[in-house]
């Protein structure tokens, strides 16, 4: 008798196991928005991970380049969408895209030492800015690109254009304030990252999205669990904390450390 009921306790558990929902995710490192090395693998993955947690489905997520992460997603073979993302028309044509998960601005990076101010793109002909390959700044500012009335000098990363400040080889450099902030810190010496401030005014917002393979069937699903996860998230209070502990530095990698 208590053969069988191991045996019955067994199978339940391997039966529950085996419908267990599951979505797959990739991801590239934009701390504090999203990184393999920092608490819950930052703001966003941890917002998308509680919204789809609420409804019963767990998350793996596959840290890739940016590059990689989104061709991985738009193949479907593996994995089954792509976190995050801001909206376009490539995306649109190729991918389920969800509600905002969070927005994004860009302000502009210099030396302490330069006394930058600015009100309009016209104030910055004649400036040597630094740029990021396959980044977009917003329309006012790629359109300024376009008609070749800014002159900006394009890196690889991010934190290629903050060796270039330091340098001299630049002046001014577009990032999120936040992103840039934990750049300058992972990637900076102490005595580097005190010479560098950033302008107050913001531009290029934009918002970020979870974008989900058209092809699965499945994926729309997904896609309105997770609306539904993300409303309760919000409802409950937890959304505008997380952002609040983004704030405080808790998403960041000196934090994570910290809380291990």
């Amino acid at each position: 008798m208590k053969a069988l009921l191991c045996t019955l306790l067994v199978t339940v558990i391997l039966t529950t196991s085996s419908f267990a929902e599951s979505i797959r995710i990739t991801s590239g490192e934009w701390e504090p928005f999203l990184s393999n090395y920092t608490y819950q693998y930052g703001l966003d993955s941890h917002i998308i991970t509680e919204a789809f947690k609420l409804e019963g489905i767990t998350v793996e997520w596959g840290f890739f380049p940016w590059q990689r992460a989104y061709q991985n997603a738009k193949s479907g073979k593996d994995w089954d969408a792509s976190c995050c993302w801001w909206p376009d028309k490539e995306i649109a044509q190729e991918f389920l895209v969800s509600e905002v998960i969070t927005k994004t601005s860009f302000v502009f990076f210099h030396l302490k030492s330069f006394n930058f101010q600015w009100d309009s793109l016209q104030d910055l002909e004649g400036l040597k800015i630094g740029g990021t390959l396959t980044y977009d700044y917003g329309k006012e500012f790629m359109d300024a690109l376009a008609i070749k009335a800014l002159d900006v000098d394009f890196a690889l990363k991010d934190e290629f254009n903050f060796k270039k400040l330091l340098a001299g080889r630049i002046q001014v450099f577009p990032n999120d304030p936040a992103v840039g902030n934990a750049q300058i810190i992972n990637s900076l010496s102490a005595d580097e990252a005190e010479l560098i401030t950033h302008s107050t005014k913001k531009f290029g917002g934009n918002t970020l999205h979870l974008i989900l393979n058209k092809n699965n069937p499945r994926n729309q699903y997904f896609l309105d669990k997770f609306t539904a996860g993300m409303k309760k998230l919000k409802d409950s209070g937890r959304y505008k904390q997380m952002l609040k502990d983004m704030d405080e530095g808790k998403y960041s990698k000196k934090s994570s450390a910290e809380q291990q």
